[in-house]
C-alpha cells in the first residue's frame, strides 16, 4: 500500500514539473464528450479471495462435504481408503489470479480542463489454493500418505468509477498527463466455490439450506445468490496520447480502497487496475 501511495505522489510531482513552466502550444484537447474502451487487468485484495477458502467460519465451508456421509463414502472410495482420512492442512494462500479487464468510459470535460468521468469495468476473478487430506494414517515410523486437492472459487465484479478528472498542459501537444480521484461503486457476483478429489468436484455452497445431500431423495434444491453492492475511493491517472483530434490511447492506472460485500469480508483493503484506454475525443459533440 505504501508503493501505491508513492507511486501516486509521483506522478503529482511529475504533473508539477510539467506545468512549471508552460508554454503556448495549441490546445490538443476538445472541450465537450469522450467516449473510450478500457482493456486492462485487474488486481483485488488477497484478503476477500479468503471467502472461498473452505474454512469452518465461512459461509461456504469444506465440513459441508466432509461431515456428509454419502459424500465421505465417495472420497473413501476415490481415495482408495482401506480405513480412514482427514483434512490435515487447510489453505493458507488463497489469493485472486490478476485477472483481465474490460469496460466503458465517458468524460465531459469543461474549461481549463477540469473534467467529470465515469467508467464501467467488468473481471472475472478466479481465486485458488490447495488443501491437504491425509490417507489412512498409522501410528508408527512410516511416511504418511499426503495428498494435495484444489479448492477454488470464481466471481464476476463490475466497479463503477465516478470521478472528477484533470488534464494538464505539458512541453507536447502530443503527451497529456492526467489525474482522476472519486468514488467507487462495485458490485460482486459468486459464481462457484468448489473443491476436486482426484474425478470427484464438489460445490461448497449449500443450495439444500437446512438440509443436506441424500442421494436418491426427493429435494428442493435453492439458488442461492452470494455477495452484493460495495463501495470505496479511487485515484489514479495516466498520460493521454493525442493522435488527432478525434482519437487518444491513453495508458493509466487506478488504485482502489474497497469494501467487497462478501459475507465475513466487507472489510476496505486496497486494489490496483493497469489499463489501456481507447479515446474518442469529442465523440457526442456532433449531437450536442
Amino acid at each position: 500500500m505504501k508503493f501505491k501511495i508513492l507511486l501516486i505522489l509521483s506522478l503529482f510531482l511529475s504533473v508539477q514539473n510539467l506545468t512549471a513552466q508552460e508554454d503556448n502550444f495549441g490546445d490538443p484537447i476538445l472541450t465537450g464528450w469522450d467516449f473510450g474502451m478500457n482493456f486492462g487487468y485487474y488486481f483485488p485484495s488477497a484478503f476477500h479471495a479468503k471467502f472461498y477458502d473452505g474454512s469452518a467460519e465461512n459461509v461456504n465451508n469444506i465440513n459441508y462435504i466432509f461431515n456428509n456421509k454419502y459424500y465421505r463414502d465417495e472420497i473413501r472410495n476415490s481415495l482408495n481408503s482401506s480405513d480412514t482420512f482427514f483434512i490435515s492442512a487447510m489453505p493458507q494462500k488463497m489469493r485472486y489470479t490478476g485477472a483481465f479487464m474490460i469496460g466503458l468510459y465517458f468524460r465531459r470535460t469543461y474549461d481549463k480542463y477540469f473534467g467529470f468521468s465515469v467508467q464501467f469495468n467488468y473481471s472475472k476473478l478466479h481465486a485458488n489454493d490447495f488443501f491437504q487430506i491425509e490417507v489412512d494414517p498409522y501410528y508408527i515410523l512410516t511416511e504418511p500418505d499426503l495428498r494435495i486437492f484444489p479448492i477454488w472459487g470464481i466471481e464476476e465484479r463490475v466497479n463503477i468509477d465516478l470521478n472528477f478528472s484533470k488534464y494538464f498542459h505539458a512541453h507536447n501537444e502530443i503527451l497529456v498527463p492526467f489525474l482522476e480521484a472519486g468514488i467507487n461503486i462495485n458490485s460482486t457476483r459468486v459464481k462457484e466455490n468448489m473443491i476436486q478429489i482426484n474425478d470427484l468436484k464438489y460445490s461448497l455452497v449449500n443450495v439444500y439450506l437446512n438440509g443436506t445431500y441424500v442421494p436418491g431423495a426427493s429435494q428442493t434444491q435453492y439458488h442461492i445468490q452470494q455477495g452484493g453492492v460495495g463501495w470505496g475511493v479511487s485515484a489514479g491517472g495516466g498520460l493521454k496520447l493525442v493522435f488527432s483530434e478525434a482519437v487518444s490511447i491513453d495508458p493509466g492506472f487506478s488504485v482502489y480502497y474497497q469494501k467487497i460485500n462478501l459475507e465475513h469480508y466487507e472489510q476496505f483493503r486496497p486494489g490496483i487496475t493497469f489499463y489501456i484506454r481507447l479515446s474518442l475525443t469529442g465523440f457526442f459533440n456532433s449531437y450536442e
